[in-house]
């Protein structure tokens, strides 16, 4: 019995959050340094290159923890019950 056992392809959703919170985060680097600073593209490019390498390794954590809690708010959690394996003393099979 796996009571947490999700179905194939389920952490799909949290590659997906890793993916577009990376490319939010790049966007909002990009902006920042090319419009506020006013900084020279090639310089900022670099930057891009290497926050793509890190940002991803290190928020990849935490997309898988805010997937489940969003699964957790859409679907809560399985009722266990452990008494459900048990028919009038015999176990199930």
């Amino acid at each position: 019995m796996a009571l947490f056992k999700r179905e194939d392809g389920f952490f799909v959703g949290a590659i997906l959050a890793n993916v577009v919170t990376t490319e939010f985060a790049i966007l909002l680097i990009c902006f920042f340094c090319l419009l506020i600073l006013g900084t020279n593209y090639q310089s900022v490019l670099v930057v891009l290159f290497i926050m793509a390498l890190i940002f991803p390794v290190a928020f990849y954590h935490h997309s898988w923890s805010l997937w489940l809690g969003f699964d957790y708010i859409v679907e809560s959690l399985p009722k266990y019950n452990p008494f459900s394996r048990y028919e009038s003393g015999k176990e199930r099979q």
